[in-house]
């Protein structure tokens, strides 16, 4: 796989609604390991490290699930 060496910015099809309109959300990939988020329009960029969005995606699928598991519980109680 090749090493990013230079900032990579994308415009992504999410839109978020902030200061009167549908704005799109901007995606770039900065060395050394970053990913910045903006809307399109804007200057203000937030910052997150590669590692810790893995590990709030990871712990977002298991908490999913985890709800998922329960709700099916409850139904099979009734």
């Amino acid at each position: 796989m090749t090493m990013l060496k230079r900032k990579l910015t994308r415009e992504t099809s999410a839109t978020v609604f902030e200061l009167g309109r549908h704005r799109a959300v901007m995606v770039s990939l900065e060395p050394p390991c970053l990913i910045g988020l903006r809307l399109k329009g804007t200057r203000r960029t937030f910052y997150l490290p590669v590692d810790k969005a893995y590990l709030t995606a990871v712990k977002a699928h298991v908490a999913a699930e985890a709800r998922e598991k329960s709700q099916r519980r409850k139904k099979a109680k009734r």
